[in-house]
């Protein structure tokens, strides 16, 4: 069974769900009308916060998380299909992917609660998100460049360059809202910009998983034992 859909479903789905609560919010009056991604007008977080756009929020979101599970899972098994010899890094990859994905349930079964409780509860869950996605899309970045540098490679080294430019412009976004911040901290600098960026690029990066998979023809096989 091809197995290509999985990063295609766990990028595609919160990119398109995330800018169709966007567009309600706005229709609604929750939100301004504006370009996020230079604007910094609203963050993630508010286009998920009331109803009707709350209901699609948690109704993609949270499955989305169990995707990235999946997603995580099956790069383990990938690794070891491809014979990569670096089992610490291939069960990192998983544990910081699997902790991530938490992060985003966490966060998303209350976002909308109020109560500084809650607030924290939502901090925790888009910090970890974040944090860990990264971890582990560093690490698998780092399997992929072994494997491309086999003769012949079962993925393509433009695959691999596009992940190394993924991982590359995280942090230095995050450097660009740390200057921003502490440049315009007056004027609530650019973050929420930063994070709409941010979060597209880690999606775009599952995304080009699926080449990745489709070049070296994983797929899984169904089996059991003789009675």
């Amino acid at each position: 069974m091809k197995l290509n859909f999985i990063p295609v479903i766990t990028a595609v789905v919160p990119a398109v769900a995330v800018h169709v609560c966007y567009l309600l919010a706005a229709q609604a009056g929750h939100v301004p009308w504006c370009f996020p991604y230079f604007d910094s007008c609203t963050s993630i977080s508010a286009v998920g916060r009331k109803s009707p756009e709350s209901h699609l929020f948690r109704a993609t979101i949270i499955p989305t998380a169990v995707f990235m599970m999946i997603y995580w899972r099956l790069n383990y098994e990938w690794f070891k299909t491809l014979n990569t010899r670096t089992p610490i890094r291939n069960r990192s990859m998983l544990y910081c992917g699997i902790i991530a994905s938490i992060g985003v349930i966490l966060y998303a079964t209350v976002l909308g609660s109020i109560g500084e409780e809650y607030h924290l509860q939502r901090r925790l869950g888009v910090t970890t998100f974040y944090i860990f996605t990264f971890l582990a899309q560093l690490i698998m970045t780092l399997q992929i460049g072994g494997v491309a540098k086999r003769q012949p490679s079962p993925v393509s080294a433009r695959v691999y360059r596009c992940k190394v430019a993924i991982c590359a412009m995280v942090p230095i976004l995050g450097l660009a809202n740390i200057l921003s911040w502490a440049r315009y901290r007056e004027d609530g600098g650019i973050d929420d910009a930063i994070a709409w960026t941010v979060t597209l690029f880690i999606l775009g990066y599952f995304f080009v998983t699926y080449f990745a998979w489709k070049q070296s023809g994983f797929q899984a096989r169904f089996t059991v034992s003789a009675s």
